[in-house]
């Protein structure tokens, strides 16, 4: 993204050059980046400096996408409140900032955002739903929810040994063929509820309104709840692919018809998978846990800033 920014801030700001850089940043005990030796460069080696970060940036109920500081020519850009595909707006963002340090007057270009000050600097924040659901959905890519699939494979076997028993049991043949569509769908919301109720019970991911201001432990707990919910949907989905093909592998057609009382065709085994995955789910779910906790606490804001702010 940086040859696109670079023409972006020379056509519109004539800006000469960018530099990028990845390094660690220390984070004080109240969530702060501290910036000191940045600073230092910043007015050694250029005009201004744009930090993006990670974690989500609020001010009271604002959610915050840039913080600037005039005196120190540095701006600190929180990638959470710019959604869950950010290149675009990340870039219209940096504009946005360099073009305020240097005309304290300018407007943002980025739709439904404002400037507010605050001492020693400025912010660009919204606050609306929109806003709410732009930066949880953003908190939710920064999860990264496709790294806890490996983790849960003990949770994936234990659910897929439970729903085997319904490819081979004709009593669950019976009830699938007799229950309705809507009735199905509501067991794979209920068993997918399940699964995702308990591994944030399991694994404490539940963030306490104590160790957090209250917005910001909703925020939390609203992604942490997308982000399970998400690899739980996968999870599920891929055990109703596998108990389906295993069901057409092992019973043959008119088997399956003798059982039932009638001819089902594809109909039959869609059903008798759904069942079974749906009973899989939620025996494989309860009593299972993550096969690394450290890896599934990664899955929440709360403990990454926590640990981070321990480790400075």
């Amino acid at each position: 993204m940086r040859d696109r920014l670079a023409e972006r801030l020379s056509t519109s700001l004539g800006v000469d050059s960018v530099t990028v850089d990845t390094e660690m940043l220390a984070l004080g005990p109240d969530g702060a980046l501290l910036v000191p030796e940045l600073v230092e460069r910043t007015h050694r080696n250029s005009s201004a400096a744009v930090v993006v970060t990670e974690f989500p940036r609020l001010r009271g109920r604002h959610q915050v996408m840039v913080e600037i500081d005039h005196d120190a020519c540095t701006a600190l850009v929180s990638l959470p409140a710019l959604g869950v595909a950010p290149d675009r707006r990340l870039i219209r963002v940096i504009e946005d900032a360099i073009r305020r340090l240097r005309d304290r007057d300018a407007a943002p270009t980025v739709h439904g955002a404002r400037w507010f000050a605050v001492d020693g600097g400025e912010y660009l924040a919204t606050r609306s739903a929109l806003g709410r659901t732009r930066m949880v959905l953003g908190m939710v890519r920064g999860n990264r929810p496709w790294r806890l699939i490996p983790t849960l494979t003990g949770v994936m076997a234990a659910a897929a040994a439970t729903a085997s028993f319904g490819v081979f049991y004709s009593s669950i043949w019976a009830m699938a063929n007799a229950l309705s569509p809507w009735r199905l769908a509501g067991l794979s919301v209920l068993s997918v509820t399940v699964m995702t109720v308990w591994l944030i019970a399991n694994n404490r991911l539940w963030e306490r309104r104590d160790a957090l201001p209250r917005y910001r432990a909703r925020l939390y707990n609203a992604a942490t709840t997308v982000t399970i919910v998400l690899n739980a949907i996968v999870l599920y989905l891929g055990l109703l692919v596998v108990t389906l093909c295993g069901a057409l592998a092992v019973i043959d057609d008119g088997y399956l018809a003798s059982q039932v009382g009638s001819h089902t065709g594809l109909r039959g085994y869609v059903f008798l998978a759904w069942l079974a995955t749906s009973m899989g789910t939620v025996a494989g779910a309860v009593g299972s846990s993550a096969d690394s906790y450290d890896d599934i606490l990664e899955a929440t804001y709360g403990h990454r800033e926590r640990a981070r702010r321990q480790r400075e």
